[in-house]
């Protein structure tokens, strides 16, 4: 019987010996892609190849990509673990043609695959084809031998693919799989027997690129024939090997085995009770996404991505408790998870700390609060009957206070029958998140991608050599206006273009001697194209194919030079000092400082910033020699290379070294050795988000301008306290501890004053009709931020009476009506209610003390009407 990882390499091999080239899984971050909350479909990394955009030299590819179907519009986390087939993270077997080869071969390659090399049954396969696409049908039939009655017609909804509104589209042809009859789901199955999606289970699709749509002139949406028509195909491998292992449930087969064995040891309950199979199921689904996706740069938080995340973990965190695991173990699953996935995907298994790390600190911050709002939706719910609804008010308050996501709380209640009233909880949502919307929002690429695919076509990649070069005599290849800016694109060139969190080169264009225009940026639009961007100029004098010289500032190169190495020795003293977590999750770096942004869970404590500046600083005093080399990025993994936190890497890598202290795969600038960096100096340690730190420093002459400017103030310190450097620390805490007990005779002071003057202040009592005393008090240019302390020492002499104070400050009238707590007899509250009409007044507060302010006009009036209503009360 065939494995998990048997079957990967069965069709990578396959289609390799059909002159496919197998290219790495995307990572689940999509590249530049707006449209997409993760990877979700083999094709994603190739959709400029698809749009005509790109054209690959290589026009055939396999893939084995991992994908999530999580958040957006593509979603299936609300069926995990109650169907045989739905899951969070899945994997695709993929085929592709750019041009090449078309339907009757993509038919051949995947109906030899099932039905030789995978052995599998003819008569266990059908196949759909659109209903418009004869040529699919009879290449089916008369090609492949497949029956015509299992050949079946389907329309646009199931067997039509569509990139989007405009762009690529066409026809698809699907294969399915007969599990048999016991699996029936009961279907009408008197228009076509694939209905029954229970027994007959989608295992290939093959989409048939051949047509564009797009919008004519008078904006209706039309359709043509692509020039060049593709193939698009993915087969489930969790499908697939339920097939080839003879089961039905996509959980039963060895993909899953390890996790579901590991939850039996830690629950001590079994997988085959059926008490427990669902909760095992969405445990061994989703610790398989949280695991791959944090391994892929995606960090738990309240917005986009990370919010999906947060949601995964928490949902499995739930099924624990189902199961009565009470204890932090979510992160014990990962060994078991990289057992199956850990050699097809080594970048993210290298990366295995750190998922330890924040799914550990997941669920501690979970589980400290999910009692608590557990208890709340309980309490909600209890006076709740089948069929009605839960406020979604209430709803929004378990996700925004306790960290509920909204299909937990279903979950919950469609366990008790009840419903949820989501307009509500939308609403909510949407009014938090008004402010930070346009923050959260994925920002979209330049619209013109287009023009610069067309660059590279016609004159291949750019060529940079501005690690050995600053000053280079280059071919100019072509240019064109693109708004406020110039675009320039020559052979090759010394500026580095912006990537890897290093900023682009600026520099000048020269011919003669003679300045032409300033480089302000540089930027690579897409892979192998160097965009020079300059000012809009006058081009008219340009000629391609004509020779100029290009030159970087060079004092702007050597200062951001500094900085990006000084980041590489950074990392390396992060982990160091806190482990093997830390991760690169972005960075900056440019001739005025570096930002470096890391996966950590907590603030670094003083003696940890102390420790990681001093490790630095020490590497950069040894002036260890800094040196690059091109390898293969096997070769690298096996040096032990850090890759760039989910960065995808071509097959050759250049691999950067700082003596035996750091090495990381890297494009950028650096210096020749550490010691050309001077000085290093941590300038703020910060909090970017959940699980993420930052750090800013400078280097070189700025930390040095830095700390001088820190001494001159420190001088300034010393010469006003009249001490020397090593004791101005202890003269300021000296100084702030006699101020602090100044401050405290002060206050002790006021409060003997003012208790002195309560006691008089309190003597005007008058007894009104009900025998409550009132005391009324004007205190003459008092401050009304007083009132509260002086109405506590009047309770502390009077329980059973009344005080009302008041200021008048011009036009005016400041208030306080306060009675004691246990004081029963009058309502503080209801008695202002009534009686600051009179004056247009604005108030409230308790039954035993309220405030105010009104016009001062009508005081004496105001003063009697709460007199009257005391009395009445």
């Amino acid at each position: 019987m065939l494995t998990g990882h048997e079957i990967r390499s069965k069709f990578t091999e396959y289609f390799e010996s059909n002159s496919h080239q197998k290219l790495e899984s995307s990572s689940l971050i999509p590249n530049n892609d707006p449209t997409l909350m993760f990877a979700n479909a083999g094709m994603n990394q190739f959709k400029d190849n698809f749009t005509g955009k790109a054209n690959p030299k290589n026009k055939r590819a396999v893939t084995i990509q991992k994908c999530v179907r999580a958040g957006g519009k593509h979603n299936d986390l609300e069926n995990v673990g109650l169907t045989a087939r739905h899951h969070t993270f899945f994997e695709m077997l993929g085929n592709f043609s750019f041009g090449d080869y078309f339907k009757a071969k993509a038919i051949s390659l995947a109906w030899n695959f099932l039905t030789n090399e995978l052995k599998i049954p003819k008569e266990k396969l059908y196949v759909t084809v659109h209903e418009t696409d004869q040529e699919a049908r009879d290449i089916w039939n008369k090609q492949e031998g497949v029956p015509l009655d299992r050949i079946f017609y389907m329309g646009d909804k199931d067997n039509f693919w569509e990139m989007g509104e405009l762009g690529p589209c066409g026809p698809c042809s699907e294969i399915f799989y007969d599990h048999g009859e016991q699996y029936s789901d009961g279907s009408d199955i008197s228009e076509c027997i694939l209905n029954d999606e229970g027994r007959y289970v989608e295992i290939w699709n093959l989409v048939f690129m051949q047509f564009e749509k797009y919008k004519d002139s008078d904006g209706t949406i039309k359709r043509r024939n692509l020039p060049k028509p593709s193939i698009d195909t993915g087969a489930g491998l969790e499908r697939l090997l339920a097939c080839i292992q003879g089961v039905y449930w996509n959980y039963d087969t060895d993909l899953f085995a390890p996790i579901i064995s590991k939850v039996e040891e830690l629950s001590s309950k079994k997988y085959d009770d059926k008490n427990y199979t669902s909760s095992m199921r969405i445990i061994s689904d989703h610790i398989r996404a949280a695991v791959m996706l944090i391994t892929d740069g995606v960090i738990p938080s309240n917005e986009g991505r990370g919010y999906v995340l947060r949601r995964i973990i928490r949902r499995a965190i739930r099924q624990f408790e189902e199961l009565g695991i009470n204890q932090v173990s979510f992160y014990k699953l990962i060994p078991s998870v990289f057992e199956k996935l850990g050699e097809e995907y080594a970048q993210n298994k290298s990366n295995i700390a750190l998922a330890e790390k924040l799914l550990k600190l997941e669920e501690e911050k979970f589980r400290k609060t999910l009692k608590t709002g557990l208890d709340l939706i309980h309490k909600e719910i209890s006076n709740l009957s089948p069929n009605e609804s839960l406020s979604g008010n209430v709803a929004f308050k378990l996700y925004d206070t306790y960290g509920f996501p909204l299909d937990l709380t279903q979950i919950i209640l469609q366990e008790k029958n009840i419903l949820l009233n989501e307009e509500e909880f939308i609403e909510a949502m949407e009014k938090q998140k008004t402010a930070s919307r346009a923050s959260s929002k994925f920002s979209a690429k330049s619209d013109n991608l287009q023009d610069f695919y067309t660059i590279k076509e016609k004159y291949g990649e750019s060529k940079f050599e501005g690690h050995s070069e600053l000053t280079l005599g280059s071919q100019l290849l072509d240019f064109f206006d693109s708004g406020d800016h110039t675009i320039l694109f020559f052979d090759k060139t010394p500026f580095y273009p912006e990537g890897g969190g290093q900023a682009g080169d600026s520099g000048k264009m020269k011919l003669n001697g003679q300045d032409i225009t300033k480089i302000i940026d540089t930027q690579k639009p897409v892979d192998g194209v160097i965009a020079h961007i300059s000012e809009n100029f006058d081009t008219s004098h340009l000629e391609k194919g004509k020779e100029y010289q290009l030159i970087v500032d060079k004092t702007k190169r050597e200062m951001t030079a500094k900085n990006h190495s000084a980041t590489h020795l950074l990392q390396a003293a992060l982990i160091e000092v806190l482990g093997k977590h830390v991760k690169q999750a972005g960075s900056s770096v440019s001739p005025d400082g570096l930002r470096f942004d890391f996966t950590h869970p907590e603030a670094l404590k003083k003696d940890q910033l102390n420790e990681v500046e001093t490790i630095v600083n020490n590497k950069i005093f040894e002036g260890l020699t800094v040196t690059d080399k091109i390898m293969n990025k096997d070769e690298a993994t096996k040096k032990g290379a850090m890759a760039l936190f989910g960065e995808k890497y071509g097959a050759e890598v250049r691999v950067l070294e700082m003596g035996e202290f750091s090495i990381e795969l890297c494009g950028g600038t650096h210096v020749k050795d550490t010691s050309n960096i001077g000085l290093f100096k941590i300038t703020l340690e910060t909090s970017l988000s959940s699980g993420v730190r930052r750090i800013e420093g400078l280097t070189s002459l700025n930390a040095l301008n830095f700390l001088n400017k820190r001494s001159r103030t420190l001088g300034d310190i010393e010469l006003n306290l009249s001490t020397g450097s090593e004791k101005v620390l202890t003269k300021i805490i000296s100084l702030q501890s006699d101020l602090k007990d100044k401050l405290k005779e002060i206050k002790n002071l006021k409060d003997k004053i003012q208790s002195q003057q309560a006691k008089s202040l309190f003597d005007n009592k008058t007894i009104l009709a009900n025998n409550i005393g009132l005391v009324t008090v004007n205190l003459e240019n008092g401050n009304p931020k007083d009132f509260r302390s002086i109405s506590d020492k009047f309770i502390d002499q009077n329980k059973d009476d009344i005080l009302f104070l008041y200021a008048v400050d011009s036009n005016k009238i400041s208030y306080l009506l306060r009675t004691d707590k246990k004081n029963k007899n009058i309502n503080c509250s209801q008695v202002l209610k009534l009686s600051q009409d009179i004056i247009n007044g604005r108030g409230g507060g308790r039954p035993d003390m309220v405030q105010g302010s009104g016009e001062a006009e009508k005081k004496e009036e105001f003063i009697q009407v709460l007199k009257s209503n005391i009395e009445k009360l």
